[in-house]
C-alpha cells in the first residue's frame, strides 16, 4: 500500500481549507492516529485536506485534457512536458502525468481516511458526520473518475491499511465503484441551497446527480466487455440522473460562470474553489487563469497555452455570445488605452477583464468542473443513444444551451430566430455530429476535450482530419496522434516501485503485449490500427 499512496501522516500534517476562509482550523500534525478525528473540527479538518489536491491539478489537467487535442497549442519551451503533451510527445516520465497521477491518489487516500476513520468515530455529530463521508465518498469517485479515463485499469485502493490491493483493477470494478460512491454521496449531502454561505463550493447532492449521469454516459460508452442491453442500461440511468439534477439554471451572460463576483453562481454545480489569498499561488491559484495570459499584452511572448488556429474563432456564429467568451482577438489594454490585436486567439474565460494587467498572476477565478449547461448536453446525448436517435426532449436540451447562446429568451419558447434551434428530422448520427459540435462550442478550455474524443472513438481522426483540412498547422505535430494514446502511459517512478502491480499501457516503453493484448485500441479507429506506435 505504501508503494502508491499515501499514509495517515501525511494527511495529518496538512490543516488546509479548500473550500472557504470560515473553516480554517488548528495545526492538526500533532494529532495521532489513536485520538484523531476527536471533534467535529477534526472530521471537517480532514474533509478539506480531500480537497486540496483538486486545488493543484488545474494546469495538470487543462494540459492533460485540453493540450492534447487540436485546440491547444503550448508556448513553454520545447523540452518542458507540458510542450511535449502539446506536440504529442508524451512518454512515462513526463511530469505532468506523473504528477497527476500523485495527485489523484493523494486525494483518494484522504477520502479513504474520512470514510473510514470519520465513519466510525463515536464523537463527531451524527448529522455532521453524514455529510462529511458523503463528501469524501463524492471526492473520490470524482478523483477516480479522472483516473479511469486516463489509465484504464488503475489500482483500486478503498482502505488505506489493506496492503494487497496494489495491482491494476479491471475498468468496470473502477467504475462500479465510482457509481456506489456517488450514490452514496447523492444520498447523503445536502442540496446546494442547503449549505450556510460559508460552505459554497462544497460537493452537494447535486453535484452526486451530475456526476452519476456523466459517469453512467461515459461508462456506456466506452465499457468494452458490455453487451447491447447492459449499455442501454447505463443510458437509462444516465438519464434517471439528469433528471434528479435540479434547482441549477444557465446564466444569461455565458461569461458570469467565469466572474469572481458571482463564484458559485445559479448554473454552477461543482468548480475548484480558487480565492486570492487563500493559499500561496503556487498552490491555490489557478493555473489556467496564468497559462491563457501569461504574456500580457504581447506577439512576441506566446502565453503558454493558445489557440492554435483563428479556425476554431471563427467557426462561431457572430450572434452567439459564446465566440467572445471562449477566445479573445483582440483586448482592450488599459495600460495604453488602445485595443490590442493579438496574433494568435487567445483563451477568454480565465482572463480577469475587471484587472486585465493583473489577470495572469493572481489566479483567482474558480475552475469550472461541471455546470448545467453541461447537464443539459449530456442529457440530450444520452437520449439520442438510448433512443438510437433524437427524441423532442433532446432536441429542448440541446436548444436551451444553444438559446442561452443566442440571446433567445426564454429558453424554451418557440420559434427561434432561425439557425439557433437544430434543424429538425436529424437521424441519430445527425444529431451526435451536432452533440460534439455544441460541446466545443460550450466547453472549449474547461476540460473536456481529450475525454470526450475518446468516449466518442474520434481521437486519432479528429487531430489528424484538422490538419488535412488545413484547420490545423502541422508545426504542433498533432498528425502524428498515435492509437496508443487513447491512454496515457503509467508513470515511470510508480512502475520502478511496482512493476508487477503496475504493468505499462500498450504502446509505451515497457509494456508487456501479454497483459495489454497486440492492440487494445484497433476496434476504436480500425483505419490507423496496421501504424503499430
Amino acid at each position: 500500500m505504501k508503494k502508491i499512496i499515501h499514509t495517515l501522516l501525511i494527511v495529518l500534517s496538512v490543516a488546509v481549507c479548500s473550500c472557504n476562509d470560515n473553516l480554517d482550523l488548528l495545526p492538526v500534525g500533532s494529532l495521532t492516529d489513536s485520538n484523531f478525528p476527536a471533534t467535529d473540527g477534526d472530521g471537517i479538518a480532514l474533509v478539506n485536506a480531500i480537497y486540496q489536491p483538486n486545488v493543484g491539478i488545474s494546469t495538470s489537467l487543462g494540459y492533460l485534457i485540453d493540450l492534447t487535442t487540436e485546440l491547444e497549442a503550448n508556448g513553454e519551451n520545447t523540452n518542458s512536458g507540458g510542450y511535449l503533451l502539446g506536440v504529442m510527445q508524451w512518454e512515462p516520465n513526463n511530469s505532468y502525468v506523473t504528477g497527476m497521477w500523485n495527485s489523484l491518489y493523494n486525494g483518494i487516500t484522504r477520502a479513504n481516511d474520512v470514510v473510514d476513520k470519520v465513519g466510525a468515530s463515536e464523537s463527531i455529530s451524527p448529522d455532521l458526520k453524514r455529510r462529511l463521508v458523503g463528501e469524501a465518498k463524492f471526492l473520490r469517485a470524482y478523483y477516480y473518475f479522472y483516473a479511469v479515463q486516463f489509465w484504464g485499469e488503475v489500482p483500486l485502493v478503498l482502505h488505506n491499511t489493506e496492503g494487497s490491493n496494489t495491482t491494476r483493477t479491471a475498468v468496470d470494478d473502477v467504475y462500479g465503484q465510482i457509481v456506489q460512491d456517488l450514490k452514496d454521496a447523492a444520498a447523503a449531502l445536502p442540496r446546494a441551497d442547503e449549505y450556510a454561505d460559508a460552505d459554497r463550493g462544497r460537493a452537494t447532492q447535486g453535484a452526486a446527480y451530475a456526476y452519476l449521469a456523466k459517469v453512467y454516459l461515459v461508462w456506456g460508452q466506452t465499457s468494452e466487455k458490455s453487451g447491447a442491453a447492459v449499455q442501454k442500461e447505463r443510458y437509462r440511468e444516465s438519464l434517471n440522473y439528469s433528471a434528479q439534477v435540479t434547482g441549477y439554471e444557465l446564466e444569461e451572460n455565458f461569461l458570469d460562470n467565469w466572474s469572481k463576483i458571482n463564484r458559485n453562481g445559479k448554473e454552477s454545480i461543482f468548480a475548484t474553489q480558487h480565492i486570492q489569498g487563500q493559499a500561496a499561488a503556487s498552490d491555490g491559484g489557478n493555473h489556467l487563469v496564468h497559462c491563457s495570459f501569461y504574456g500580457g499584452f504581447s506577439n512576441s511572448r506566446l502565453p503558454h497555452v493558445y489557440a492554435t488556429s483563428d479556425y476554431w474563432y471563427h467557426d462561431f456564429d457572430d450572434r452567439d455570445q459564446r465566440k467572445k467568451g471562449t477566445y479573445v482577438k483582440e483586448l482592450f489594454d488599459p495600460s495604453t488605452g488602445e485595443v490590442f490585436v493579438f496574433d494568435r486567439v487567445r483563451f477568454r474565460k480565465y482572463i480577469d477583464t475587471t484587472d486585465v494587467i493583473s489577470s495572469a498572476n493572481t489566479r483567482d477565478i474558480n475552475r469550472t468542473i461541471i455546470r448545467y449547461a453541461e447537464v443539459l448536453l449530456l442529457r440530450a446525448e444520452a437520449l439520442n443513444e438510448f433512443n438510437g436517435g433524437p427524441t423532442d426532449e433532446a432536441y429542448v436540451a440541446i436548444n436551451q444551451v444553444r438559446r442561452r447562446a443566442f440571446r433567445q429568451f426564454p429558453l424554451t419558447a418557440v420559434p427561434a430566430e432561425p439557425g439557433v434551434d437544430l434543424p429538425p428530422g436529424l437521424d441519430y448520427a445527425g444529431f451526435r455530429q451536432r452533440i460534439q459540435q455544441e460541446r466545443v462550442f460550450e466547453l472549449t478550455y474547461e476540460q473536456n476535450r481529450w475525454t470526450d474524443l475518446v468516449r466518442w472513438r474520434t481521437f486519432v481522426g479528429t487531430l489528424r482530419n484538422a490538419v488535412k483540412q488545413g484547420y490545423l498547422s502541422e508545426e504542433y505535430n498533432k498528425q502524428n496522434v498515435k492509437l496508443k494514446y487513447y491512454r496515457f502511459p503509467i508513470p515511470k517512478g510508480q512502475r520502478d516501485i511496482n512493476p508487477d502491480g503496475l504493468w505499462q499501457n500498450w504502446g509505451y516503453d515497457g509494456f508487456d503485449e501479454s497483459k495489454t493484448g497486440a492492440n487494445p485500441y484497433a476496434a476504436f479507429e480500425p483505419e490507423y490500427a496496421g501504424e503499430g506506435f
